[in-house]
């Protein structure tokens, strides 16, 4: 059954340019998986709006696409009584994708938040887990770049489906947050090779590793993961969204920390409640609503407070950085 959902594959330096072959693919399916061209379609009818937040902006976009993503159950129970919707025997009867090293199959997002939109999800049912992929987080960056960036939404801030491996690709420079570097972030210090950055008035927590060698970040990666365990006194995952962009033969990999998944508002009940579900995302300063009273509503002060609630204390940030 899964040969008959293969449009191609990519095995590297014999293989034409990853991009180009995710353009194919797009186009191929908005040919051929009705679903998808209509939501494409409906994407000419996003509604964005800019707001100022003092040193930084955010976009807003009123996406009603997006709730079914949103608003979905991610607890325990939840997951396990339902299919996955990303292991290929229930992907729908159109969809098709690009084998990726054997080991992760490209998708159209069929909700796309851009007009490129990405879903990259692992040919097996395994729990998603930046640990254990990282290797590949970095490789995909490489083989997508310059068109598309890639990023990771942890099982517990964003993930849709927390229970099966996957990351998503977009149109690079879509987001704010990855445009004014020089002057959002400061300069930390180098370690082995890895610049460290972390970001300065932006009210999230958010750390920029800076790299020209894979091996040398991935091992930084894996030392700030370590150290994040400690201030959240998990054995498991660390809260985290993660961005990767590559260009100018380097990686920049943009690191939320986090402490909560949605905001009080999200379970607040009546016109008290404000339906946004933070990911990697939101979080770079697109911030995704499905009903159109939150794009109307939604100003710097509520951002603000939002982006503050969601994030890892200044105070633990601090003391990372320290023990970097």
């Amino acid at each position: 059954m899964e040969i008959q959902k293969i449009f191609a594959k990519f095995e590297g330096n014999a293989t034409a340019p990853l991009p180009g072959l995710c353009m194919e693919l797009l186009e191929e399916q908005k040919k051929n998986w009705p679903e998808l061209a209509i939501a494409c379609r409906e994407l000419a009818n996003v509604l964005t709006r800019s707001v100022p937040c003092g040193s930084y902006d955010v976009f807003i976009q009123y996406n009603p696409q997006r709730e079914v993503s949103s608003g979905a159950a991610v607890d325990k129970e939840s997951i396990k009584n339902r299919p996955c919707f990303l292991c290929t025997a229930n992907l729908p009867a159109e969809q098709k994708g690009i084998v990726y090293h054997n080991d992760y199959f490209i998708l159209c997002n069929p909700a796309p938040i851009f007009d490129k939109h990405f879903t990259i999800a692992h040919r097996q049912h395994k729990l998603q887990s930046i640990n254990s992929s990282l290797v590949d987080f970095l490789e995909l960056a490489h083989d997508l770049a310059p068109e598309l960036d890639i990023f990771y939404n942890g099982p517990a801030c964003g993930a849709s489906a927390p229970d099966h491996m996957h990351f998503q690709a977009i149109p690079a420079g879509q987001l704010p947050l990855l445009k004014n570097t020089d002057k959002q972030f400061r300069y930390i210090k180098e370690i082995n090779g890895v610049n460290i950055y972390a970001g300065k008035n932006l009210d999230r927590s958010i750390l920029l590793l800076e790299a020209k060698s894979a091996e040398q970040l991935e091992n930084q990666l894996r030392k700030v993961m370590q150290l994040l365990q400690k201030p959240l006194t998990t054995s498991e995952e660390p809260m985290i969204n993660a961005i990767c962009s590559y260009a100018a033969a380097k990686w920049r990999v943009f690191i939320f920390l986090r402490e909560k998944h949605r905001p009080d508002a999200f379970f607040a009940e009546g016109e008290k409640r404000i339906f946004i579900s933070l990911g990697a995302i939101d979080m770079a300063g697109v911030i995704i609503t499905p009903l159109i009273k939150d794009f109307n509503n939604l100003d710097a002060s509520l951002i603000r407070s939002i982006y503050q609630e969601v994030s890892l204390s200044e105070i633990s940030l601090n003391r990372l950085i320290e023990e970097l």
